[in-house]
């Protein structure tokens, strides 16, 4: 029945297929995909089901709006024509786990994406990508480690959130810890009822919200409260 309802909404209302829909469709077409893993826009993504056991896409991946993943290349017609003769292909395209793929890329044919990966948005990926990279480009490269990328984005976090608070003020709005959004991490106190307390939208997108509970709460603020971030927005 789930599979029924769900090819239902492709066909008639796209826009409201779910990322579970999508993924029930994909893997009764014999797609291999695991668990957590999240289409946050199935109508505007496509994945090759030409040759659906040729597509393998691991767990936790997110999978933003507009990416292709394809199985397979049907350029062999310029061959045909150019050379008389029908010329076959066929590689398996793998998506490890905890992979993130930006708005508008494409996954080519016999690509082979290692884990916790990190691909820029309209990026063109073939070949090997190895685990713990960013990649960016067309063709896609490696651009830093992820390791480096973890420290970049923890230093500009900080800077960030203080330009999104200055922007506020100047627009005539005052920052909230609810309007600061994923800020929170820099300045909440580690308490389960902090979160509950400022009603936060943690972004589940296939996670475990216990995970991200239990894993926020190991890690320590850089400021005391919220009163001292604003207070040190100069700094």
């Amino acid at each position: 029945m789930k599979y029924i309802l769900a090819k239902i909404k492709n066909k008639i209302f796209p826009r409201l297929m779910s990322s579970d829909d999508f993924i029930c469709i994909l893997k009764k077409k014999n797609i291999n995909i695991g668990k957590g893993t999240y289409f946050f826009s199935p109508a505007t993504t496509i994945v090759d089901t030409q040759r659906p056991e040729l597509i393998e896409i691991g767990e936790y991946c997110k999978i933003t709006a507009g990416v292709k993943i394809l199985a397979h290349d049907y350029s062999r017609s310029v061959l045909r024509r150019a050379y008389g003769e029908i010329i076959g292909e066929a590689r398996k395209t793998k998506i490890g786990d905890n992979v993130f793929i930006g708005m508008n890329s494409i996954i080519l044919m016999g690509a082979n994406i290692g884990n916790n990966v990190i691909i820029g948005a309209g990026s063109v990926v073939s070949g090997n990508i190895p685990d713990n990279v960013v990649v960016a480009g067309n063709p896609a490269r490696i651009v830093r480690t992820l390791e480096e990328h973890y420290q970049r984005r923890k230093s500009k976090s900080i800077e960030e959130a203080k330009e999104y608070a200055k922007i506020l003020y100047n627009n005539g709005i005052t920052p909230t810890v609810e309007k600061m959004g994923a800020f929170f991490p820099i300045y909440l106190k580690r308490d389960i009822k902090e979160i509950e307390h400022y009603n936060l939208n943690i972004n589940l997108s296939g996670d475990s919200k216990d995970d991200i509970i239990s894993e926020f709460l190991k890690t320590e603020p850089i400021y005391e409260s919220f009163d001292v971030f604003l207070e040190n927005l100069e700094k």
